[in-house]
């Protein structure tokens, strides 16, 4: 105990993770250990999406300065199609925004401690949450892919 109070002191170690290492390691059994691994990996998913949602953000608000700038950006290239180019735009902004509010109602309704469930909800609970999360990561990577490619060179 002696070496996991001064391990924590040097902040090392996210409540979080602490809060999952007490908890796998005092059940000690076999369905407190699958739990924690669904959850532990349906976090880890989370985090790894997390940060595309500012990079989302800020292309959005690029399409939009796009959008406005469409005559300006039709006199530097005139055989440009804007009529095309604000639908593509339109779209993946559309898809941007989609993806993250999917990623915020996530956020909202997931409940990192459920209570008043037995073991095996909580299992199935963490690895209904996982299979969602991890959807999500494929749309993530979906989207990122379009919108770069819509907005590479423009």
């Amino acid at each position: 105990m002696k070496r996991l109070t001064s391990f924590l002191s040097a902040g090392s170690m996210s409540v979080l993770t602490l809060a999952l290492l007490l908890n796998s390691s005092c059940g000690g059994n076999k369905e407190n250990a699958e739990i924690t691994q669904l959850k532990e990996e349906t976090i880890a998913v989370h985090d790894e999406i997390m940060p595309q949602i500012s990079a989302f953000d800020r292309q959005a608000v690029r399409i939009d300065s796009i959008l406005v700038s469409l005559n300006d950006l039709k006199a530097a290239n005139e055989a440009l199609d804007t009529a095309l180019l604000r639908t593509d735009l339109t779209h993946v902004k559309s898809r941007l925004e989609g993806a993250t509010d999917q990623m915020m109602r996530w956020m909202r309704e997931f409940d990192a401690d459920p209570q008043d469930k037995t073991e095996e909800e909580v299992k199935n609970y963490y690895q209904s949450e996982l299979d969602k999360i991890k959807k999500m990561k494929s749309l993530f990577d979906e989207v990122s892919k379009e919108s770069a490619e819509k907005l590479s060179g423009l």
